[in-house]
């Protein structure tokens, strides 16, 4: 079974780090959305990854990805 760094390393995942730059704007949408306390941090963190690599379709069925009006599409 290969191991998560030999899927890194292979291309078949993209690890992507949570710089401060990050964080600062995945901050920013939590205190834009303070009426949505619900949505997670993780969330809005994956939001801002979503946004940086023009990603619209999400495989989930939490609806928080609508619930912000970005445009994401679910894919349950």
């Amino acid at each position: 079974m290969a191991t998560i760094e030999e899927a890194i390393r292979e291309g078949y995942v993209l690890l992507e780090w949570i710089t401060s730059a990050r964080f600062e704007r995945a901050k920013d949408l939590r205190l834009k959305y303070q009426d949505k306390p619900r949505i997670s941090f993780t969330d809005f963190t994956s939001m801002v990854l979503m946004r940086e690599h023009d990603i619209v379709e999400i495989l989930t069925e939490d609806v928080h990805f609508e619930h912000v009006g970005m445009g994401f599409q679910l894919k349950p």
